[in-house]
C-alpha cells in the first residue's frame, strides 16, 4: 500500500472533497451523497440497494446511497472496512482520515496483498468498483502521483514556512490581555484571547487551518506525538486536573499561550518547569 493508491480513489470518487470545507480532524461539510440506489438508473445505478444503516450515514431510511470522500455503501462501511483513521473514537465514513484508513483495508482485503504488483493493485480496485473503465481511470492517476516526490526539498520548506507563519501569527499577540472565550480566525474578541481562541486565530491565519474551539476538543485533531518528538509548531494541551488548556510550541524549550484571567499573551519555558508535572497531549496539526 502506498498514499498513491488512496489518492487515485479519491480522486475518482469525489476529486478530493472538492468544493467541500475539510476541518483540521478531517471532518467534511457538507457531507458528500452518492445517487439514491434505487435502481433508477440515475447516477449509474441499475440496481437497488434497500436500506442498512437506518439513515445513520447517508439519511436515507429507504434506500442506501454511497457516502463521504471515497463513497462506501453504509453496508460496506459498517463491516469490517469501518476504520477510525484520525484516533477520535468514531468509526465516520465523511471523516477524511477515516475514510483514507477505511480504503486501505478494503483494497488489502482479508489476505496478504502486495499493491507494487500491477496485477494485484489492479485486481484490489476492481473490488473496489467492478467496471474495467473505473480501474483504468484509478490506475491512471496513481502513475500521475506516483511522480510526486514525497518529502522533497521544496515540500519540506513550504511547510515549514507555514509553521513559521503559524507561530509568528500567535507571538503577534504577545501582551494582549487573557480573556474568557475571546478570539477567533480574525483576531482577538472582546479585547483579549483566551487559550484556545489564541490557537483558532494563530492557526487560520498562518496556516488556513479550522481549529475546533476548545482545547478538550483540539484533542482530537492532527496526530498525537510524544514528548521525545516534540516540533515547533505543534500544539500541547495540558491535563490541569482537567484538559483545559492549550499552548503552542515554538522550540527552544518554550511554548506561546494565554495563561490565565489578569495575565497576558506570553511566551514561556515548557521542557524544563513546572508544566512538565502534567499530562500533555500533544497534537501535530501541521
Amino acid at each position: 500500500m502506498r498514499w498513491s493508491v488512496i489518492a487515485g480513489i479519491g480522486k475518482v470518487e469525489s476529486n478530493h472533497a472538492a468544493g467541500r470545507d475539510i476541518s483540521a480532524n478531517g471532518d467534511i461539510t457538507p457531507r458528500i451523497l452518492g445517487a439514491r440506489l434505487d435502481g433508477s438508473g440515475v447516477g449509474g445505478n441499475t440496481s437497488a440497494f434497500h436500506d442498512t444503516d437506518g439513515g445513520r450515514w447517508d439519511g436515507d431510511v429507504v434506500y442506501d446511497r454511497a457516502v463521504g470522500p471515497m463513497q462506501f455503501i453504509p453496508s460496506t462501511w459498517d463491516g469490517s472496512s469501518g476504520a477510525d483513521g484520525n484516533g477520535d473514537g468514531v468509526k465516520d465514513p465523511n471523516n477524511a482520515f477515516d475514510a483514507a484508513l477505511g480504503t486501505a483495508l478494503y483494497l488489502c482485503g482479508t489476505g496478504k496483498t502486495d499493491l507494487n504488483d500491477g496485477a494485484q493493485l489492479r485486481k484490489a480496485i476492481l473490488r473496489y468498483n467492478h467496471a474495467g473503465w473505473y480501474a483504468d481511470k484509478v490506475i491512471k492517476y496513481i502513475h500521475e502521483y506516483d511522480q510526486i516526490p514525497v518529502g522533497a526539498a521544496g515540500s519540506e520548506r513550504a511547510a515549514r514556512g507555514t509553521v513559521n507563519a503559524v507561530i509568528e501569527t500567535a507571538l503577534s499577540a504577545r501582551g494582549t490581555p487573557y480573556v474568557w472565550g475571546g478570539g477567533d480566525i480574525h483576531g482577538k474578541t472582546m479585547g483579549g484571547y483566551d487559550c484556545s481562541g489564541l490557537m483558532v486565530y494563530a492557526f487560520y491565519q498562518g496556516a488556513h487551518v479550522k481549529l475546533p474551539r476548545t482545547s478538550q476538543a483540539m484533542r482530537s485533531v492532527g496526530t498525537r506525538v510524544s514528548r521525545s518528538d516534540l516540533q515547533p509548531g505543534d500544539l500541547i494541551v495540558f491535563d490541569l486536573h482537567t484538559w483545559g488548556h492549550v499552548g503552542l510550541y515554538i522550540g527552544g524549550g518554550k511554548m506561546v499561550h494565554a495563561p490565565r484571567t489578569g495575565k497576558n499573551v506570553e511566551t514561556t519555558v515548557v521542557t524544563s518547569s513546572t508544566w512538565t508535572q502534567y499530562a500533555w497531549d500533544i497534537r501535530r496539526v501541521i
